[in-house]
C-alpha cells in the first residue's frame, strides 16, 4: 500500500500532477501499480508518500520511512552534498534525471548499497509544493554492463563502442594501445579522431548511413582502411561493425585489427614473386635464343662433316648437345617452379593408389627397382594435379640419386583427420644432416658433378606443398642408408589457399 503524511503530521487527502487532481485512494492505487520506486517529499526533504516497491527495494517496513528525511535513503558520504543539490533543485524545480554522467547509489535498511537511477519532477499537493521521485534499481543492468565490459576488454583485438552521433563511449586496452592513447583519453571524443584527416569528412556521411541501416558488416570491402595513431602515424586496419542495444540506446560496436604485420608479409611476398617472375622472363627469353643458336651450330657442324666426322669430334658434339638439352630442361623447370605459386583451384576426388599408378605409367620403374605401397587413406577431395607433381618429383628424386643397381621405394600414407600424411621412403645413400637444410633451395644438388638434375625438383615440391597449405619434412640420419620425405597434404581446401 501507499502511506502518507502531511506537514506537522496532518493527513494529505489529494495531490495534483500536470493539472490533474487525484484523491488519495487514486494516488495510492496508481503508485502501487507502478513497478518502480515512488517517493513524494516536501521541499525540506521530508518523505510524505512511499510506495510498496520502494519499501521492498530498500528493505524498510510499511510506513517506516514516512516523516523521515529523504537522506535516510542515501549513503552517508553523499548526504552533505545532497542538501545543496536539493536546495538548488527547489530554486529551479524542473523534470530531470539526477546524477547524469555519474553513478548514484541508494542505501538499504541493512546498510548495503545498490546502484539506482532517479528521476525528479515538481508537483502540487494539498497544502503546498512537493517533489516526486522515481527510483529504479539498476543492479542487474550494471551487472550486465560489467559483463559486457569484461568481454570487450578480454577481446583479442581492439574494441570500441560509439553512440549514434559517433561519440566514443567505451574502448578496451588493446584499442588504446593500438592507437597510442591512455585509459579514458578517447571517451567522449568523435570516432573521426582515429582516422586520417583527409578521410574524416567522408566518414561522417558513411557513419550516418550505417546509423540508418545498422547491420553487421565488414568495413572497407575491396579497399584499404587506414587508422591514425595519436603520434600521427597511419596504420592499416580491418574493421567489423555491429549494432547493439544498451541502456543508453542503440550503439555501434566496432572490432579493429591492426594488419601492419600482414601487409608487410604480403609486400615481401609480392616483391619476391615479382623478382622471380622477372628472373624467369630473362631465363625464358634471353637464354633460350642463344641456347637454340648453339644447338643449331652443333647441327651445322655435324652436317658439314657428314660421315667423315672424326669420332672425337662426334663425341664432343654429342656432349655439347646433351648440355644444351640440360640447359633447356633447366629453363623449363624454372618456368614450372615460378608457376607453382599459382595454386590450383580445381578440386577433384583424390584416389592415392590410382594417382601413383598414373605416375608410374609416365615414369616406369627402372630395371632392378621395386615399389611398395602401404596406403590407408580413403578417397578425399583436393587439388589433384599439384599433389601428382609432388609425388612424381619425390619418386624421380629417389630413383635419380640411388647409388645401386637395385633398390626399393616405399610409399606409406595415412589420414590424421585434417591431413593426409604421405611418406616416400628410399634405401639409397641418404642425405647428410649437414646438407639437409639446403636440399629445398633452388639449384642445390648433393653433388655438383652428378649431372642428374637441375636442383629444382625439391624446391618445386616444397613450393607446391606449402602453397596448398601443407608442409614437408626430410628424415635422414648420418651413418644410415635411406631417407624419408614426409608430406602433410590437407584433406580439405581453404578459400585463402586458392587463387
Amino acid at each position: 500500500m501507499m502511506h502518507s503524511a502531511g506537514r506537522n503530521g496532518e493527513r494529505v487527502t489529494a495531490m495534483e500532477i500536470d493539472g490533474e487532481r487525484f484523491a488519495l485512494s487514486d494516488a495510492t492505487h496508481l503508485a502501487n501499480a507502478i513497478p518502480v520506486g515512488i517517493a513524494v517529499a516536501d521541499l525540506s526533504g521530508k518523505l510524505l508518500f512511499v510506495n510498496t516497491e520502494l519499501e521492498r527495494m530498500t528493505g524498510h517496513g510499511p510506513g517506516a520511512l514516512l516523516g523521515r528525511s529523504v537522506d535516510v535513503l542515501l549513503p552517508e558520504r553523499n548526504r552533505a552534498g545532497h542538501v545543496a543539490e536539493r536546495a538548488a533543485y527547489v530554486r529551479e524545480p524542473t523534470t530531470r534525471h539526477m546524477g547524469v554522467g555519474r553513478e548514484l547509489f541508494a542505501l538499504r535498511a541493512d546498510g548495503s548499497e545498490f546502484p539506482v537511477e532517479v528521476g525528479l519532477r515538481p508537483m502540487d499537493i494539498a497544502g503546498g509544493k512537493a517533489i516526486l521521485a522515481s527510483v529504479i534499481d539498476v543492479s542487474q543492468r550494471r551487472q550486465l554492463e560489467s559483463g559486457f565490459r569484461a568481454v570487450v576488454e578480454a577481446a583479442p583485438y581492439g574494441m570500441l563502442l560509439t553512440d549514434t552521433r559517433g561519440i566514443i563511449t567505451m574502448t578496451n586496452g588493446r584499442l588504446n594501445t593500438m592507437f597510442g592513447y591512455a585509459g579514458a583519453e578517447l571517451l567522449g571524443q568523435p570516432i573521426e579522431m582515429l582516422l586520417p584527416r583527409r578521410q574524416r569528412q567522408a566518414h561522417v556521411a558513411e557513419r550516418d548511413a550505417y546509423a540508418r541501416s545498422p547491420t553487421p558488416r565488414v568495413m572497407g570491402s575491396g579497399r584499404d582502411l587506414t587508422g591514425r595513431r595519436k603520434d600521427g602515424i597511419e596504420i592499416p586496419v580491418e574493421i567489423a561493425l555491429s549494432s547493439v542495444t544498451t541502456a543508453a540506446g542503440r550503439m555501434s560496436l566496432a572490432a579493429v585489427v591492426d594488419i601492419t604485420q600482414r601487409k608487410r608479409a604480403e609486400l615481401k611476398l609480392s616483391e619476391a614473386n615479382a623478382q622471380l617472375e622477372e628472373f624467369v622472363y630473362v631465363a625464358s627469353h634471353d637464354l633460350r635464343s642463344p641456347i637454340r643458336a648453339i644447338a643449331s651450330l652443333v647441327d651445322f657442324i655435324r652436317e658439314d662433316y657428314g660421315e667423315i666426322s672424326p669420332p672425337p669430334l662426334l663425341r664432343n658434339l654429342e656432349r655439347m648437345n646433351q648440355r644444351v638439352k640440360r640447359m633447356e630442361g633447366l629453363i623449363e623447370d624454372l618456368l614450372v617452379y615460378a608457376g607453382a605459386s599459382k595454386r590450383s583451384v580445381k578440386i577433384e576426388p583424390i584416389d592415392l593408389p590410382a594417382l601413383i599408378e598414373d605416375v608410374l605409367e609416365l615414369d616406369p620403374l627402372p630395371c632392378g627397382m621395386k615399389l611398395e605401397l602401404d596406403i590407408d587413406v580413403p578417397i578425399f577431395n583436393g587439388a589433384k594435379t599439384p599433389l601428382t607433381t609432388v609425388l612424381r618429383n619425390l619418386y624421380n628424386n629417389a630413383i635419380k640419386h640411388h647409388d645401386r643397381p637395385g633398390g626399393c621405394i616405399k610409399v606409406h600414407a595415412r589420414e590424421t583427420g585434417e591431413h593426409c600424411i604421405i611418406d616416400v621412403v628410399d634405401d639409397g645413400p641418404g642425405i647428410p644432416e649437414a646438407a639437409q637444410e639446403r636440399v629445398f633451395r633452388l639449384f642445390q644438388t648433393l653433388m655438383a658433378s652428378d649431372g642428374k638434375g637441375s636442383g629444382l625438383g625439391l624446391a618445386l615440391v616444397q613450393r607446391l606443398v606449402e602453397g596448398h597449405g601443407g608442409r614437408i619434412e626430410l628424415l635422414s640420419a648420418d651413418g644410415e642408408r635411406g631417407c624419408t620425405f614426409r608430406v602433410w597434404w590437407p584433406c580439405f581446401m581453404r578459400s585463402d589457399l586458392v587463387d
